[in-house]
């Protein structure tokens, strides 16, 4: 019986344009997936421009574009690259289309109303200290603030994570954070943030399973065993195991408005990867394919093409 493989490869930010570490990654899957379609197997290869986020607000105001504008303008010039490469993704998509907008919230809502019966919503809300700009009037997304890694001391990091050391942190654990906007130091106002409950016994039975079972790669298998141990804080203080994470940033932001939430907006992070899912379900509504038939069956395989850098969001 032949195979059914869902592919993917990483999603590109749609700040810039295309550079060699791109089309490394997708000559390296595109290489794979042309060998099991030889071997007969059926494949759906697929990509997506990752689209929301504050470096698209900022390299958007930079440029005198509205984030669509700007978002449109680089993916009209992914196809010549793509074509001259000799890619072949069966579809090339967007994480601000209504099928990511759909599957983001559908995900969100199923997660927030797990009856009690069941353990009840994975979903929490919660007050937090969050970076103002005094200059600006706003509250600050993590990548309108830099500062010192707190982990390796890196200068000029983002405020959710390390490019340095690949640390992942909350913005206010930055030393001498600055706002990129305005370049003044923000000062701390507390806000309402929705939080997935990563931490619950649920997510971290499921998650130990899922990562050691023999779907990643032993090197990457070995380094997620550190999530579920003892972790140190920059306070000095311990924690056990998995935190629950932030999943929404205040307007204004560019991304997916959270439901029943006006104003607040799902941090980038988590729709992008829902962006794999709605890039295959464009393909298939377009082919008359039911989507959801497609996802459930058993023997469905997928495969993700990706850095080591995106790892923890990822898995």
């Amino acid at each position: 019986m032949p195979r059914q493989l869902f592919v993917t490869t990483a999603l590109p930010y749609a700040n810039g344009n295309f550079h060699i570490g791109h089309i490394m990654e997708y000559i390296q899957a595109d290489i794979w997936v042309r060998f099991q379609r030889m071997q007969g197997h059926q494949v759906n290869f697929v990509c997506a421009d990752d689209t929301h986020g504050a470096p698209i607000m900022i390299a958007a105001e930079k440029a005198g574009k509205t984030p669509q504008q700007f978002v449109a303008d680089i993916a009209a010039g992914r196809k010549p690259y793509l074509d001259g490469f000799h890619i072949s993704f069966d579809n090339w998509h967007s994480t601000d289309a209504p099928e990511n907008h759909d599957l983001a919230r559908q995900i969100y809502c199923d997660l927030r109303d797990i009856p009690e019966s069941e353990g009840g919503s994975l979903i929490a809300r919660k007050t937090i200290e969050q970076f103002f700009d005094p200059a600006k009037n706003m509250f600050l997304p993590d990548r309108f603030i830099q500062g010192e890694c707190p982990k390796c001391h890196a200068k000029n990091q983002y405020g959710d994570n390390c490019e340095v050391c690949g640390a992942v942190y909350a913005p206010t654990d930055l030393i001498d954070p600055v706002s990129v906007l305005s370049g003044v130091r923000p000062e701390l106002k507390s806000s309402e943030h929705f939080f997935f409950k990563l931490s619950d016994p649920r997510c971290v039975e499921f998650l130990q399973k899922w990562t050691q079972d023999g779907r990643l790669q032993p090197e990457v298998a070995n380094k997620v065993k550190e999530w579920f141990s003892v972790r140190s804080n920059p306070d000095g203080s311990t924690s056990e195991g998995l935190g629950d994470w932030d999943i929404s940033r205040d307007a204004p932001y560019f991304g997916i408005e959270i439901p029943d939430a006006p104003g607040k907006y799902f941090y980038v992070w988590l729709d992008a990867p829902v962006g794999y899912l709605a890039s295959l379900k464009n393909l298939l509504d377009k082919r008359g394919q039911d989507y959801t038939a497609y996802m459930a069956q058993p023997g469905l395989e997928q495969y993700h093409f990706i850095g080591k850098d995106i790892v923890t969001f990822h898995t």
